[in-house]
């Protein structure tokens, strides 16, 4: 049952109020900064109104074809500018006010997307089009696939394409309004051709390169594929690595597909019962990092985890939580870091793992569970 609905938003709203006659109601209204009272101005028209902008004409559409059974949740993703800001506030007072019986949703999110701005080419693809899939891509792990609506009517003409792109990736279907229609038409999920086993075994790279520019030095990726997802920026004489908005996408695309797929990929269950795992503190360390043992005891539930051994801790360094591949190329073992407080703890956990993708999941799973 879809229930949630995230809109890319434009500014068809204010540029239809601002060509209104000069002492039209809605146009003084909007020039006032009351945008509580522009809501309950546009409650009073048609939503098909052409006044009402392509945002809200294509909801109006979407819920009279009935393609959202609730109207749960409206997630509205405006540009990254103040005009975005200001159809943001009236798109939401208008989705919330109590004379919207139509089309009034229980709760209503508006997010500015930073980067998503015509000023400037470079950040729009670089941070614009990018924070668009986090954006999405976290309601889609905080809910389903199965839950969610995309619409992409509103915004600029490549903000509309890409969101279109991230529906067809993470199996949710796209609405999409044409000028002068009265109805939406409906994208169904088409999942690209991404290839799963290659996510998981570049998994931590991917983690990296989401997080900051990477890697000081000139890198050959080798294979081809990467071409397409990571982009080659030179600073300062310095070759830095970041994903593109597709690499982005493929992430957040395979982050979503693991949580379903996990089951079948994660190692088997120990034979050793929950009770009877062992978690050996380094003598130095027992104690004295605060919120380890907690941390270390929930890891050792996991069913697919034998047991667990610190081996190095600093009351001075915070580098994050983290799980990677061991150097000895051990597929049943798996280091991790835990930090807090200013503090690092650092530690081995032995699970059941047999081959490299049972390897790979796990660190997967730890990450995207425990490691957050």
């Amino acid at each position: 049952m879809r229930d949630i609905l995230i809109s890319t938003a434009g500014t068809s709203l204010t540029n239809n109020i601002n060509l209104l006659e000069d002492d039209n109601a809605l146009k003084k209204t909007l020039a006032s900064g009351n945008f509580n009272e522009v809501a309950e101005l546009l409650c009073k028209l048609d939503e098909n109104d052409r006044d009402c902008g392509a945002e809200i004409n294509s909801v109006a559409a979407i819920l009279s074809q009935q393609l959202l059974q609730q109207r749960f949740s409206h997630i509205i993703l405006v540009s990254d500018t103040e005009k975005g800001t200001v159809v943001g506030e009236i798109l939401k007072q208008y989705y919330t006010t109590r004379d919207n019986r139509q089309s009034r949703f229980s709760n209503v999110t508006v997010h500015r997307v930073e980067g998503l701005t015509s000023d400037d080419a470079r950040l729009f693809k670089q941070h614009g089009l990018k924070n668009l899939v986090r954006l999405i891509g976290v309601t889609v792990r905080e809910n389903s696939p199965e839950r969610i609506l995309i619409n992409a009517t509103g915004g600029y003409k490549a903000q509309i394409s890409f969101a279109g792109m991230i529906g067809q990736a993470l199996d949710i279907p796209v609405c999409y309004m044409f000028e002068g229609f009265k109805e939406v038409i409906t994208l169904p999920p088409q999942p690209v051709s991404f290839d799963f086993e290659f996510w998981l075994r570049h998994y931590q790279l991917f983690c990296d390169l989401d997080q900051v520019l990477h890697k000081e030095r000139k890198w050959d990726p080798g294979d081809e594929r990467f071409h397409v997802l990571i982009d080659h920026v030179e600073i300062d004489g310095k070759h830095l690595y970041d994903l593109t908005p597709t690499g982005l996408l493929f992430h957040e695309t395979f982050r979503s597909r693991f949580k379903s797929r996990s089951k079948d990929l994660l190692p088997a269950v120990s034979q050793i019962q929950k009770e009877d795992r062992k978690i050996v503190y380094e003598d130095a360390n027992s104690g004295k990092h605060k919120g380890l043992k907690g941390y270390l005891e929930k890891i050792v539930s996991l069913p697919f985890v034998n047991s667990i051994y610190t081996h190095y801790y600093n009351p001075a360094i915070e580098k994050g939580n983290t799980f990677r591949k061991t150097r000895d190329g051990r597929v049943d073992f798996i280091d991790g870091t835990f930090s807090n407080n200013g503090a690092m703890t650092t530690f081995t956990i032995r699970t059941t793992a047999k081959t490299e993708q049972e390897w790979e999941a796990a660190i997967v799973y730890l990450s995207e569970t425990i490691g957050i």
